[in-house]
């Protein structure tokens, strides 16, 4: 008998949902072994029977109960904005996005039963592993703008720029990578744009023009993980070639794979 691993990320109404947080069910899909775990999607544990449930992309733990294992996700905001909700006694941590999230959890616990790990990152940095993208020729020279989805709509009418191309963050994420792969460096106020380049060693820039309601903890969390500098724009008209970021993921893609809890 297969034990059922419960995989919960925020499913976005709009559109195909929020790429990034549909990269959750393909990269744990892809790292999960089929022989012994059944994968199930966003269970209510009281309802069904389940084993295991486990937490990997977005910035989600605040969602966890006891015995949750967390694979590569991190806090959301600090101050958290979802009040009280990290009080856990056992938290199976195998992985965060970043320090700032190790540390948040370090000082938020209730004793000294939970392990918090040094490994970081975040599991879309897989994603090359497992994804080939698709090239599509007319984008090699734009630049790619990935918007917030909370933010998309400001930048609907403002790209007049033949050098720029538009990403809709809600279309399918196969095509939302492949447009990444191709083009020649991608603008992101996503954070799964920026994540996303960096898997693919895609030159990239955070733009923070419109400021998320629960501030920069993430991008900061992930910036720190890859030891990358602090660098963003204000104005989608400020962008320069020399602000992009071009190392890509510093992260150890091995280790993290290495400590998926059910393969």
């Amino acid at each position: 008998m297969k034990k059922k691993v419960n995989l919960l990320f925020f499913k976005d109404k709009k559109g195909h949902g929020n790429f990034g947080d549909e990269l959750s069910f393909f990269i744990t899909s892809k790292l999960i072994n089929p022989d012994k775990y059944e994968l199930v999607l966003n269970q209510d544990s009281k309802l069904t029977s389940i084993d295991y449930n486990i937490i990997c992309i977005g910035s989600y733990i605040h969602v966890a109960k006891e015995g949750y294992y967390i694979f590569g996700s991190g806090i959301r905001s600090d101050p958290p904005l979802e009040g009280n909700k990290y009080s856990y006694q056992n938290l199976n941590i195998k992985a965060l996005r970043g320090p700032l999230s190790k540390k948040f959890l370090e000082k938020s616990k209730i004793n000294q039963r939970i392990n918090v790990p040094e490994i970081y990152g975040d599991p879309a940095l897989l994603l090359p592993k497992f994804y080939q993208p698709k090239k599509i020729h007319f984008l090699k020279d734009k630049i790619g703008l990935i918007p917030h989805k909370s933010n998309y709509k400001h930048y609907e009418n403002k790209i007049k720029q033949s050098n720029f191309f538009l990403i809709n963050p809600t279309d399918p994420w196969q095509n939302v990578i492949s447009a990444i792969y191709s083009c020649k460096c991608i603008i992101s106020s996503s954070l799964h744009g920026l994540i996303c380049s960096d898997a693919y060693g895609k030159p990239n820039l955070w733009l923070d023009e419109y400021p998320l309601s629960e501030g920069d903890f993430k991008f900061r969390d992930y910036f720190a993980s890859q030891q990358r500098p602090y660098v963003k724009i204000i104005c989608l008209e400020d962008f320069q070639d020399l602000f992009l970021y071009k190392e890509g993921n510093k992260i150890n893609v091995e280790l993290l794979i290495k400590v998926f809890p059910f393969s």
